[in-house]
């Protein structure tokens, strides 16, 4: 049986209904919530229905809810899972402040057991499955999220693919897998005729996530693999083709996401600047000043022999230079904005694949943090972020096109080595004995940043590149044993892998003798960025 639609006001009680706010058309009322109202919205650009969320004006009116609400928003955009809904944008417009996400065309669990109907038990089972492997994704990230209710789950139109909504949140707790099995299990219970299934097999599934305790599941993935051994008996042979046309469909909704977070965090970054005082600009404006020489400092290195690797002897043949500090998010974001202004291929590696964008993974989210005007904001996964912090997530091809850009290159394996050790052989840049205060090294390094505790060099993640000057070269070369790792211009001998030089945040080993030799080019890591080279001196 088709799940009724949600009941929406009459048009003319609320004073939203008809409104366009920003790019959105709002339609219907759906329903009532903590922060305010939620609606269906046609998303005029793109001719298509989205889901709304609206704080209340009453709540609008408190900077620091408004804060809490967008944080939260943020903290759902982070979350990409094809089971969990997508948030597409959020912001302030016409007054509104709101977020707006994915739009199911049906019903919630709670809806259904509301009006008193029905689904069958294929899709009692696939509600099952979807919502373990969603709240599983967020526990295995230990992604803070608000506890799953009945309303949090959609069952389409005709007993369509379930989804979750994003219970992420900027802050809270992470309930328990068993708490929310049983919640999951009396929901999908409600929605069944007579309370029960009549599979025993699904029956008793749903009795042992109810009941909990040592009896009950003990994780999401052990509950998963008792719906996969249920799967071939509930679920028709037909039932996995539709999912796997879902999955295709789940994939095209996934790259619609991606092309519409770069929208989605400047809008997020443009509400700060609305919200906070003229003080705060005023000292954003002093912040970002002292990055205004990054592009010009460059360090000469002279021509001639030095000690290289195991004792080896290798020579530069040519005075070069080489960047100061490692190429900063701010520095990288520039390049991008001269790339949107002015599409090119030209800088691009001969060998780099065709329609490869230079944007990073995720650079929407890690940009928006980094330049935020709210201190409070600039982190990501628990670590503080700046734009002075080193660019990463960037691949060999990025590295090349930026130094092309820029008029430079990137340095080759042996100019790097010299730059970070000089002539004599040292294994870091300022001797041979490791000293974990003067670089920023996997001393301090927690996959979980938040919280945890940097005595050794002040920092768990990232730093800003020119934040421990303690690590430079005999030459004044900074930050070459640890912050990021850094991408060469050298190659293996098969032409396949590109050499990595240097230590990183991510690990104890910053000798600057250190190299990797299987990095393919196409790879990109949060612990991995470059620095530029020249021939010539830069120009002042």
């Amino acid at each position: 049986m088709a799940p009724a639609a949600p009941v929406a006001k009459p048009a003319a009680a609320d004073p939203f209904i008809g409104k366009i706010i920003g790019s959105y058309r709002v339609e219907k009322k759906l329903g009532d919530g903590k922060w305010g109202a939620a609606y269906e919205a046609i998303q005029t650009s793109m001719n298509r229905p989205v889901s709304m969320q609206i704080l209340s004006p009453e709540l609008a009116k408190n900077p620091e809810t408004r804060q809490q609400f967008i944080a939260n928003a943020s903290a759902k955009a982070n979350v990409d899972h094809p089971h969990i809904l997508s948030v597409y944008e959020a912001g302030e417009a016409d007054g509104v402040v709101f977020y707006t996400h994915e739009h199911v065309d049906g019903s919630t669990l709670a809806d259904l057991a509301t009006e008193g109907l029905f689904i069958d038990e294929p899709t009692s089972l696939q509600t099952v499955k979807i919502v373990a492997e969603g709240l599983s994704f967020l526990n295995q990230r230990k992604l803070a999220h608000a506890a799953l209710e009945p309303g949090k789950v959609f069952i389409g139109a005709d007993n369509s693919r379930p989804r979750l909504a994003n219970l992420a949140t900027a802050s809270g707790g992470h309930p328990t897998a068993q708490k929310e099995m049983q919640t999951l299990a009396a929901a999908v219970l409600a929605v069944l005729p007579n309370g029960r299934a009549r599979d025993h097999g699904l029956q008793s599934m749903l009795m042992r996530m109810r009941k909990g305790g040592p009896s009950g599941f003990l994780s999401w993935p052990a509950l998963l693999q008792t719906v996969k051994t249920l799967e071939p008996k509930v679920i028709p042979a037909d039932a996995f083709k539709l999912s796997a046309q879902d999955e295709a469909a789940i994939r095209a909704v996934a790259e619609a996401r991606k092309r519409q977070q770069r929208q989605l965090i400047w809008t997020i970054a443009g509400l700060f600047v609305v919200l906070w005082i003229v003080g705060l600009a005023v000292w954003w404006k002093f912040f970002r000043s002292t990055q205004k020489d990054f592009d010009v400092q460059m360090v000469e290195i002279p021509a001639g022999e030095f000690i290289y690797q195991d004792g080896q002897t290798a020579s530069t043949s040519q005075p070069f230079w080489i960047d100061k500090y490692e190429v900063t998010m701010e520095q990288y974001e520039k390049f991008l904005e001269y790339l949107k202004k002015s599409p090119t291929t030209v800088f691009d590696h001969p060998r780099q694949p065709k329609g490869k964008s230079h944007i990073p993974k995720d650079w929407e989210i890690y940009w928006g943090r980094a330049s935020s005007g709210f201190a409070g904001y600039r982190t990501v996964k628990g670590a503080p972020i700046s734009v002075d912090c080193p660019v990463f997530m960037v691949d060999y091809w990025d590295a090349y096109a930026y130094a092309k850009w820029k008029g430079h290159r990137l340095p080759t394996e042996q100019e790097w080595e010299k730059a970070a050790r000089g002539t004599d052989g040292r294994l870091y840049p300022w001797g041979n004995n490791f000293d974990p205060k003067k670089c920023n090294s996997g001393a301090d390094y927690s996959e979980n940043a938040a919280g945890a505790k940097a005595n050794a060099d002040g920092y768990v993640w990232w730093s800003p590149v020119d934040a421990i000057q303690a690590d430079k070269s005999p030459y004044g070369v900074i930050g070459m044993a640890g912050n990021v790792s850094e991408w060469t211009d050298s190659w293996d001998a098969a032409g396949q892998h590109v050499i990595v030089r240097g230590g990183s945040y991510h690990t104890q080993d910053v000798k600057v003798t250190k190299r990797v030799t299987e990095v393919l080019p196409d790879s990109a890591f949060e612990y991995l960025g470059f620095r530029t080279a020249s021939d010539t001196p830069p120009k002042k």
